[in-house]
């Protein structure tokens, strides 16, 4: 059972996400939208919130756009996120009737984060991914496109990379193949970042 401070960043958490969503929602920005202004709007979105259960607690906003987010871009969010908490009072107040003291850090995902949700695909079309499957096996390989199948479900087209041993000493040597992934059927993604020389 969850205790009252679990229960509470729950809750802001719900009340920063509805914030963002409804700041960035295709409705917001085709009516004219007074929480973002329309170009942050139109491409960025949420991937995750973190709320620390310290006494000052730390916020951090997890953001992505459609390609990729940039410090201004945080900035921003921070900015429009710190305004609604002033306004809302989501800390509440300390026992002298201040405002309660937090931290907020609003980042992008980082080459580390990984890839969760389908909005962060299309600008990675053309990199190598390795693809950890909800099954527990990787593939790896280059993206080349998303399609739909006859099911209408998603699915990701890529040059799968395998190793097959060949020769008397059986060195392992890379191959590659056209394959295809389910989207539904990927736990999280991971672009391989290459330090060849040119």
């Amino acid at each position: 059972m969850a205790d009252s401070k679990t229960e509470q960043i729950n809750s802001i958490k719900e009340k920063i996400s509805h914030f963002i969503q409804k700041a960035t929602s295709k409705e917001a920005t085709q009516e004219g939208n007074e929480l973002f202004d329309f170009a942050l709007s139109t491409h960025i979105f949420l991937l995750e919130i973190q709320i620390s259960k310290t006494r000052t607690p730390k916020i951090i906003i997890i953001i992505d756009g459609d390609n990729g987010v940039g410090i201004a871009d945080c900035a921003s969010v921070s900015r429009k996120v710190g305004a609604y908490f002033e306004e809302d009072d989501l800390f509440g107040k300390d026992e002298k009737g201040e405002d309660k003291p937090y931290n907020l850090e609003v980042t992008s995902p980082g080459i580390d984060y990984g890839l969760h949700v389908f909005r962060q695909y299309p600008q990675h079309i053309g990199r190598t991914l390795e693809f950890e499957l909800k099954d527990g096996t990787k593939k790896i390989g280059k993206f080349q496109a998303i399609e739909e199948d006859k099911e209408g479900k998603t699915i990701f087209l890529f040059t799968e990379e395998y190793e097959v041993a060949e020769g008397k000493k059986g060195k392992l040597k890379t191959k590659y193949k056209p394959a295809t992934i389910h989207f539904e059927e990927i736990k999280v993604a991971h672009v391989q970042i290459s330090f060849k020389k040119k």
